[in-house]
Formats: C-alpha cells, sequence, structure tokens
C-alpha cells in the first residue's frame, strides 16, 4: 500500500474510532510502527491529528466560543497567577479541566518548558507555543471532556518525572480532602502524585467545602494551593498551619520594589506581574 493510501486509511480510522495506538495500526496495515510513525508526522503536519505516547488522537475543530463557554474571571485570574509559579526549563504535568486550560493559556510565552498533559483542550492551547514541547498522555476520553483516563493514560506517566504537577479538583474539604468526580480520574491523579517533586492545586473558591465522588488525597498532599481571595479563613488556617503556601491572585502592577516580603515574584518569567501567598 502506498503512503498516500495508507494515510488515508489512518484517517478513516481516527474518524471513525476518535483515536488509535501505533501497535494496532502496524498490525492492522501490514507495516512497520516506524512507518507508522511517520505516517502519524505526516498527519499531524496537516493538522488532522494529535500525537499522543504510543499513538494519535483525531484533532477535532472546536465550534466558535458562545456565552456559555465564555471563562469565569475567577478561573482566568486564577490561571494568570498559576503561570507565575512555573519556570523555564521545567518539566511539567498540567491537568484536565478549565481551570488548566487557563494555565495553560498563559504558558504560551515560556521557553524550553516540557509539558504533559491529559486534556485535549490543553494541547491545543499549546499546540503553537514556540517554546513549549507538549505531549498528551492518550487514554479513554471522559464523555464530553476531553480528558484522557485508563490504562494507557497511566502507562504514560510510568518512567518520567515532573518538577510540578498542576491539577484542578471537582472538591476541596477539610473531612475528605482532594476529590474528583470520577473513579478514573481520582485513580489517574494519584499516580501522579508519585511522579512529581511539587503538587500545586488550582481551583477557584467554590470547590472549596465540596466532595466529588472519588478521593484523591489529603489536603497536605499538595504544597502549593492557588484559588481566589474569598476562600474561607478556615482554610486558609489550614494551609498556614501545615506549611502549605497558598496563593490569591490580585490586581497585576508593575513591581517598584524588588524585596517587598509580602509579594512573590515569578522570576525573569513574570513580566513584572505579582503574586500574593496567604503563608507569605
Amino acid at each position: 500500500m502506498f503512503a498516500a493510501a495508507r494515510q488515508e486509511r489512518i484517517k478513516e480510522l481516527l474518524l471513525k474510532h476518535k483515536q488509535f495506538d501505533v501497535v494496532s495500526l502496524a498490525a492492522m496495515l501490514g507495516v512497520t510502527e516506524v512507518t507508522i510513525r511517520r505516517d502519524l508526522d505526516k498527519l499531524e503536519q496537516e493538522g488532522f491529528i494529535i500525537k499522543t505516547h504510543g499513538g494519535a488522537i483525531l484533532k477535532e475543530v472546536s465550534s466558535p466560543p458562545n456565552q456559555a463557554e465564555r471563562v469565569p474571571p475567577e478561573i482566568i485570574e486564577i490561571g494568570e497567577a498559576t503561570a507565575l509559579l512555573v519556570n523555564n526549563n521545567e518539566a511539567i504535568f498540567l491537568g484536565g479541566g478549565l481551570t488548566c486550560t487557563q494555565v495553560a493559556t498563559n504558558l504560551q510565552t515560556k521557553q524550553r518548558l516540557t509539558v504533559m498533559t491529559n486534556d485535549l483542550k490543553v494541547a491545543l492551547e499549546l499546540n503553537n507555543a514556540p517554546g513549549v514541547f507538549c505531549s498528551v498522555t492518550g487514554g479513554n476520553s471522559l464523555q464530553g471532556s476531553g480528558v484522557l483516563v485508563g490504562e494507557l493514560a497511566l502507562r504514560a506517566i510510568e518512567e518520567v518525572h515532573f518538577h510540578k504537577v498542576i491539577l484542578t479538583v471537582s472538591g476541596i474539604s477539610l473531612a475528605n480532602g482532594y476529590t474528583a468526580n470520577t473513579v478514573e480520574e481520582a485513580t489517574f491523579y494519584r499516580h501522579l502524585l508519585t511522579r512529581c517533586d511539587e503538587l500545586i492545586i488550582v481551583a477557584d473558591y467554590q470547590k472549596f467545602d465540596k466532595t466529588g465522588f472519588s478521593r484523591i488525597a489529603d489536603l497536605k498532599a499538595a504544597q502549593k494551593v492557588v484559588t481566589n481571595k474569598e476562600v474561607g479563613d478556615d482554610y486558609k488556617e489550614y494551609y498556614f498551619q501545615n506549611n502549605i503556601k497558598l496563593f490569591t491572585p490580585y490586581e497585576v502592577e508593575e513591581i517598584k520594589e524588588p524585596d517587598q516580603t509580602d509579594e512573590r515574584r515569578g522570576g525573569d518569567d513574570d513580566g513584572g506581574k505579582k503574586l500574593r501567598s496567604g503563608n507569605a
């Protein structure tokens, strides 16, 4: 089979199944895995797919944004603030969800940054960032979300290590810790916690005093938390007592005094922005 015909067949398979792994494609088409990888490189250049760890996912065209899809301001400010905690030359994992997608939006000017994600929307957001190398885990897509979980996702993180893992959650509770809405998400994120130096939880204030279906970890599992100033005093006290840095974004302005004790700078990457830590 000629390359053009083979690539058309791969397109047909991906249009039908949305994702495929290299091993299965090679077996079905009777060629080597090296040949399939070259085909996938070509299809990625055409904008038809997103390559993943060991396979590919169909790149679906997004609908134009509408009123219902507009991002709430409290999530926008968390995205801006969290990006200040990420440095050039780091390897990070960025989880699924709207808040993490907003973090991705603000990472596009980073340099020599390696990002792995299990969210197709995060990958698309970083697709054209020249200084960011982004890879996708692969896995089973949670219905309607583009978030990937399951065995393939777990395999993708088996032999890697991250400077930072950045996750949003469905609920944050003093009694029940960090929780997700599905067992599959919680299972994947629990494994992630063993693969990083630092866990950063990003969640708007409305996620506090809520509990999702499946538990991820205790509140003590995170080293940093980024949320809004409306978060309750009981959580501020808990994080302070357990030496967990709680960051709340506030007005972005030029830094005039570089050594102020109540401000935490984002280094050369912060563009003059400031971020307040509740524990400073």
